[in-house]
């Protein structure tokens, strides 16, 4: 172990990141901050932060903003941790907690991936039926067969993904932050509402879900491997390791900011409709169609379906990363694949209403973080991997800190009976 920081990869921030199959030259540090950015605002992020909006008004605003700022520092931990080791979250996880610990944290993290798809899936044949009025379960085997067409793509080395995902995250942003401005927004309640309140049983489940849908654990797999630097064969010196870990805080900083204006634009702009219009996403499209317009509306959907398919391509990545990192024998991407997507396409085969199942699946995620979260803190407050890049004491009690919120969260979660 003591080796380990001479062999890692040269870290160089400032050469254009290509290794994902994208075409943008940009800071390394950057792109995939940005595209860890998409799991915040994802189909599970629409239905809780909807719903939470149109239900309690902005009275969870200010669990938006602790959820978008605990991001910035967990999504900085995930990206050091692939920057200075050269080795994903579940590579290091594999190896730190071997035998029946690592079936554990495999499984969970596998947990992670079908809930995250969930969300991914059906979010996006809601935005489908609610365009082209294209029923449920073919929504959903569309989205599905995207992602096997993106994969097969990916496989075949023809894939630009990260070009793709960025242009999806910018018609996510403009769409959502255009519904703010058209709504009416009260603000001063508004600012109010950045400060913690009291919650009662029916808010402290949608803080859960927004939380799992906003401190999202397969983006910490994603992003720690999507970081890991370059070997080419040289050592990267102590102030260039340095310089890395400051252009990585401000790259994660840049990008939650913008996930996080897009997690609050939807709780606005739902506090401007009627309290049952929080029922599901369609009320809350037919709302917004009586209120504001069918343009308004229908931007509404294309931001849904934006966000299905590029949080499907980041699912994708992420389950190539869970596989490589705590498997042991190599499984096809596309019969992976198919496997993750089932569970979602039995439960749409059920009747389950959509909107319930995205804000379940997020409570899920909620109760999966710590699995997730303490790994990644104990990896990067180990000198042996961190190198210089070792976490601050401030940063360690930080993350601590917010590990021990989100735990809270779930504890009243379950003491409550909800």
């Amino acid at each position: 172990m003591g080796e380990r920081v001479a062999q890692q990869p040269r870290v160089d921030d400032r050469s254009p990141e290509r290794g994902l199959g994208g075409t943008i030259g940009a800071p390394r540090t950057l792109i995939p901050a940005l595209l860890a950015a998409i799991a915040y605002v994802d189909p599970g992020n629409f239905g809780v932060n909807i719903t939470s909006g149109a239900e309690h008004g902005y009275t969870l605003v200010w669990v938006v903003v602790f959820a978008s700022c605990s991001a910035m520092v967990i999504q900085y931990l995930a990206a050091k941790l692939g920057m200075a080791s050269g080795k994903s979250l579940a590579e290091h996880s594999a190896e730190r907690f071997p035998g029946v610990g690592r079936l554990l944290l495999w499984a969970q993290a596998e947990l992670v991936v079908i809930m995250t798809d969930l969300a991914e899936v059906v979010g996006g044949a809601i935005a489908l039926k609610l365009l082209f009025g294209m029923p449920l379960m073919a929504g959903a085997v569309c989205v599905a067969l995207f992602s096997l067409v993106v994969l097969a793509l990916k496989v075949r080395g023809r894939s630009h993904f990260d070009s793709v995902v960025l242009v999806l995250l910018v018609v996510i942003i403009g769409s959502l932050l255009w519904q703010v401005l058209v709504a009416d927004v009260d603000r001063v309640a508004l600012l109010r509402s950045v400060v913690p309140g009291p919650l009662d049983s029916s808010a402290a489940l949608l803080a859960v879900g927004i939380v799992g849908a906003t401190v999202m654990p397969h983006a910490l797999h994603f992003h720690s491997a999507a970081s890991r630097g370059h070997d080419d064969g040289t050592e990267a010196s102590h102030a260039e390791r340095l310089a890395s870990g400051r252009r990585t805080v401000r790259s994660v900083v840049v990008a939650m900011t913008i996930a996080g204006a897009a997690n609050i634009s939807l709780v606005v702009f739902a506090a401007a409709l009627p309290s049952e219009a929080g029922a599901s996403i369609e009320t809350a499209y037919a709302a917004l169609s009586a209120n504001a317009g069918q343009i308004a509306a229908t931007m509404l959907a294309v931001a849904l379906l934006a966000s299905g398919l590029a949080s499907t391509l980041v699912g994708v990545q992420t389950g190539d990363v869970v596989m490589q990192g705590f498997g042991r024998r190599p499984i096809a991407p596309l019969l992976r694949r198919m496997l993750a997507v089932v569970p979602t396409l039995v439960i749409l085969g059920l009747g389950v209403e959509p909107t319930n199942a995205l804000v379940w699946s997020q409570v899920v995620l909620s109760f999966a973080l710590p699995g997730t979260l303490i790994p990644l803190v104990l990896f990067t407050r180990d000198c042996r991997i961190m190198g210089v890049l070792v976490n601050h004491r401030l940063t360690t009690a930080v993350a601590v800190l917010i590990t021990a919120v989100i735990v809270g969260l779930c504890g009243y979660l379950v003491a409550t009976g909800l």
